[in-house]
């Protein structure tokens, strides 16, 4: 009995609780079944009651009795909140017809979120629509899908990895025929038939064609019914305002999904091309339930291994040159394959090189075999294989490049060596990518590589890259920090030549080419186009500074410079010398107030020691008020800082970011003499973060002789102000 109970009891319970788990999953599975089953009952007499209705046209409240509200019933913005939509899209028949939303190819958060939105918009059969039947945004009575014509950026992936079956969405090739069914077309975030390679040909067959974008200053190639584009951040907005126009209620991941898509087109509403409603349309969507957690884990997901090596790579190898006070870093990599996610890698490359324009290009082939390693023997090698040559000149110029590579003279190559060179030559690999390629080398499988195996793979590699065309290609990538000195710097316009697009400081393109040396001299050429078209000269001093400008000479009392201050409205002036004009001191309302308060206390002492002098009936002490006041050479600043009048605009703002002051003294260069004042509201103006800061500056905008009359009356003033 004890062994039953140890040996034969505990596997007889595990038993009986693994077919209650089982029984109770198929209970729920038909549950489950048995609602969908009754929605899709519910649907289909729908369907029916309007199949006197054309399958393209579309609803309004009008001619459908279902938009109708009863008495009682919740409106859509009381409804509970859902994580899972019921997309009545799924049980309608796509025979009778249908739509098709898409994206651009590699698919980013802003063009996604948008094609959902509008999608819903199409499908929302029971809110009553815009009042203009013809409106781009009314609902239809035939399924709508989302397609993203060639995948999607890598943290996209990532989120509809775990939502995708929250959202309709379907492949180009699981769509029906389109001939005659394809009644609604959609494009969103692209305005250029390029931008939805391999989905162009859907154009032709569908009866009505819808573009929505927020580039308003591209040109489009494609012939729209319904051309709806408008100056916003993100073209999320523009849906999202729709939506909330016709009072839909979006379930948690849809407010998530457009959540994030106003987030990552507009930079967290910190790029300069975000707009109020990008602001607003935000603000309803985590009224809809947006998940915060949500939207944090997803806005910035964390490099993968591959994009870390990357933007190692790139860091080593980026070459930066500074031109008209503008940092440009530009970076060339090479790799076998294409690499997801670089636009990412080039927005952290941008923040951590400290540039101001950073430029990214990869050289990758495009054959999918994954012997092709091309690229990766070619950076093993000190230069360019010699062709025309005989056999054994090319087997002596392996063995050099193998005894270069050698770094511990072994005789063998072992991973670590392969790796080390190859990231010297700016390759990106990853660790399963060099044990391949070791692989591929070591041909009697001992681990390791010698001079005879690396001869022999190196030449057969050539034999294969003369028997095939080799097809490289390169992307561009470019990112740009938000200055008032890049406000000329347009990305899209700069890659548009090359059949790239984009953000004026966010673009890419991609290229075809020969060799490396033509991609250098592609990405040469974009810094010579940026340098002679976008970056103008640095704003000088002599540009934005104060002048002419008033001062205080040294004999003056600390009441004198009160009452100055007071009547001119300013916190500082320089002190120079009446004789010649040059700078020999700064008094701000700091040395003033503690002159001032020296003063007051030089007065409490007198009235003191008269007080005293009356108590003993001793003779008052002899008032002498010049040796209460104290003149400014007592007690201004004598060590500060000047610029002279040819100094930079970023040299101005180091000064003041390293001694905290808020104006500094301007001079002629090469000497002391006072031409002017710089302070921090100038340089405000030049930034342009205000408009209502007035970008010139009136003192300078006019010309010497208009502003005589002005320089004359101060001078008068300053006579008056001394005479007190």
């Amino acid at each position: 009995m004890r062994r039953l109970l140890r040996f034969g009891f505990c596997p007889l319970v595990l038993f009986f609780l693994l077919t209650a788990v089982s029984c109770f999953r198929e209970i729920r599975y038909r549950q489950h079944r048995i609602i969908e089953l009754k929605l899709a009952e519910q649907h289909e007499a729908s369907s029916a009651a309007t199949a006197a209705i054309p399958s393209d046209t579309i609803v309004t409240p009008k001619e459908s009795e279902e938009t109708t509200i009863e008495k009682g019933t919740k409106s859509p913005k009381q409804q509970p909140k859902t994580l899972i939509s019921d997309h009545p899209i799924l049980s309608l028949d796509p025979s009778k017809g249908y739509n098709v939303v898409l994206t651009h190819s590699t698919a980013d958060f802003d063009s996604l979120a948008s094609a959902v939105g509008l999608a819903k918009l199409w499908s929302a059969e029971a809110v009553p629509s815009s009042s203009d039947v013809k409106s781009f945004d009314s609902a239809s009575h035939v399924p709508t899908y989302v397609v993203l014509p060639r995948g999607a950026h890598p943290s996209v992936q990532r989120f509809l990895s775990l939502h995708k079956h929250l959202f309709p969405i379907r492949s180009l090739k699981s769509l029906p025929s389109p001939a005659g069914r394809l009644n609604r077309l959609a494009l969103v975030d692209a305005q250029r038939k390029e931008r939805l390679i391999p989905a162009e040909g859907l154009l032709e067959h569908a009866k009505r064609i819808t573009v929505v974008d927020h580039h308003v200053d591209q040109d489009s190639d494609i012939a729209a019914d319904d051309y709806v584009v408008d100056k916003v951040g993100s073209v999320t907005t523009l849906i999202a305002e729709r939506l909330q126009q016709q009072e839909l209620s979006l379930t948690e991941a849809e407010a998530t999904l457009l959540a994030l898509g106003i987030h990552a087109d507009t930079g967290n509403l910190c790029f300069d091309n975000t707009t109020p409603r990008d602001a607003y349309a935000l603000a309803w969507c985590l009224s809809q339930g947006a998940s915060q957690t949500a939207i944090a884990e997803h806005v910035n997901s964390p490099l993968s291994p591959e994009q870390q090596s990357v933007l190692t790579r790139a860091l080593l190898h980026v070459n930066t040159t500074v031109v008209n006070g503008v940092t440009i870093s530009t970076v060339l990599l090479q790799a076998d394959a294409f690499i997801q996610g670089l636009a990412a890698v080039t927005q952290d490359a941008l923040e951590l090189s400290s540039s101001d324009i950073f430029l990214m290009g990869l050289v990758y082939g495009t054959s999918k075999r994954k012997d092709d390693f091309t690229v990766s023997v070619q950076a093993l090698l000190p230069s360019l294989l010699p062709l025309n040559k005989d056999v054994s000149e090319t087997e002596q110029f392996l063995r050099d490049a193998f005894r270069e590579r050698d770094l511990d003279q072994s005789g063998h190559l072992d991973a670590t060596e392969i790796s080390r060179a190859l990231n010297q030559a700016g390759v990106v690999t990853t660790p399963s990518q060099i044990q391949r390629l070791v692989h591929a080398m070591d041909a009697d499988g001992d681990g390791q590589v010698d001079c005879q195996e690396f001869v022999d793979f190196v030449m057969a590699q050539q034999q294969k890259q003369q028997q095939q065309t080799k097809k490289n290609h390169m992307i561009v990538i470019g990112r740009v920090k938000a200055s008032a000195n890049l406000k000329d710097v347009k990305l899209n316009h700069l890659l548009e030549p090359f059949g790239g697009g984009g953000h004026p400081k966010a673009a890419s393109a991609t290229v075809r080419v020969l060799e490396e040396t033509q991609a250098a001299e592609i990405l040469q050429s974009l810094v010579d186009q940026l340098v002679e078209h976008a970056l103008p000269e640095q704003a000088t001093v002599a540009d934005f500074m104060m002048s002419p400008v008033l001062s205080v000479t040294p004999d003056m009392t600390e009441v004198q410079v009160e009452r100055l201050f007071t009547r001119l409205d300013v916190r500082a002036l320089p002190v120079v010398n009446p004789t010649d004009n040059t700078v020999i001191g700064l008094v701000t309302y700091k040395e003033v107030a503690a002159a001032k308060q020296r003063l007051w206390n030089k007065e409490q002492k007198r009235q003191q020691q008269e007080q005293q002098a009356l108590e003993k009936g001793a003779p008052l002490p002899v008032a002498d008020e010049k040796q209460l006041h104290t003149t400014v050479k007592a007690w201004m600043k004598q060590h500060f800082q000047t610029v002279e009048v040819s100094a930079t605009m970023q040299d101005v703002e180091l000064i003041l970011l390293e001694n905290d002051i808020g104006c500094i003294p301007v001079v002629e260069t090469g000497t002391h003499t006072l031409v002017g004042m710089v302070t921090r509201t100038d340089l405000l103006r030049q930034h342009r973060y205000y408009p209502s800061l007035p970008y010139h500056n009136k003192g300078m905008a006019d010309s010497i002789a208009a502003r005589k009359p002005m320089i004359e009356l101060r001078k008068r003033l300053k006579r008056f102000d001394n005479e007190l």
